[in-house]
């Protein structure tokens, strides 16, 4: 076998989502919170090690300056207005000839960056093995298909989504920095009934569908959302490490 198949197998036998939630136990997951209210498992050993290794800010930079290969991205501005490269709106100048279809112009997105904007990567949970085998336990247990949106922020001045609930079930992984969340207690949605939280790496956020959120960047972060597609004719990801040396 080769190394990177060796790295993937050995995270792949390591846990499940049992192992993921610890200590919370999966019946008060499911008799608790499942499909009814949010939960925060705070960082252990386990998931501060796991999430810190999910991907580092090098990465992070190496994957968006490679933009030919990028599967889908996108940008909040500072104003809070959202950017889409599938929209056609991440660029500025003319499109070259040989780009893709759906392209983005890194001068701009760096430009908005560093401006305090924030950068979000989807279609991304096979980016690394860590994100793609935190996908994996929950998908396994749970059936449907897991991605992985990765959200970035330059530093606690930058901009994230405003309030919002998801369509689908959301499980929140904290990888670097801090956020501030701001969760409604139940899916009443009612003015004010909301608890605040600030988190950090290894701590894992789960917030049913409908139940509307907003994270507030405390510093430079990235923190990523698993949401989880469920129906008859969604299948999972195909996680298997091919070798192809």
């Amino acid at each position: 076998r080769t190394l990177l198949q060796r790295n993937w197998q050995e995270i792949r036998v390591m846990f499940d989502f049992e192992k993921l939630i610890e200590p919370l136990p999966l019946d008060d997951f499911y008799n608790i919170y499942h499909k009814k209210r949010w939960c925060v498992i705070k960082a252990n050993d386990f998931r501060k090690d796991l999430f810190s290794k999910v991907i580092t800010w090098q990465k992070f930079s190496r994957y968006i300056n490679n933009d030919r290969a990028v599967s889908g991205l996108q940008a909040i501005l500072p104003d809070g207005r959202k950017l889409c490269m599938e929209k056609w709106n991440l660029y500025k100048s003319k499109k070259p000839t040989w780009c893709k279809k759906h392209y983005y112009e890194k001068e701009y997105l760096h430009e908005i960056w560093t401006n305090h904007g924030s950068i979000i990567l989807t279609k991304a949970s096979l980016l690394t093995p860590e994100i793609s085998n935190i996908a994996r336990a929950v998908e396994e247990h749970f059936g449907g298909a897991a991605d992985a949106h990765f959200y970035c922020s330059y530093s606690e001045k930058s901009h994230s989504f405003k309030e919002h609930a998801d369509l689908d079930d959301n499980f929140l992984v904290h990888a670097s920095g801090s956020v501030r969340w701001t969760v409604y207690n139940s899916l009443e949605n009612k003015e004010g009934d909301t608890t605040e939280h600030d988190l950090t790496v290894g701590d894992l956020l789960y917030i049913p569908k409908g139940l509307k959120h907003k994270a507030i960047p405390l510093s430079k972060r990235i923190s990523i959302s698993i949401p989880l597609t469920q129906g008859i004719s969604v299948k999972p990801l195909d996680r298997k490490v091919y070798d192809f040396s």
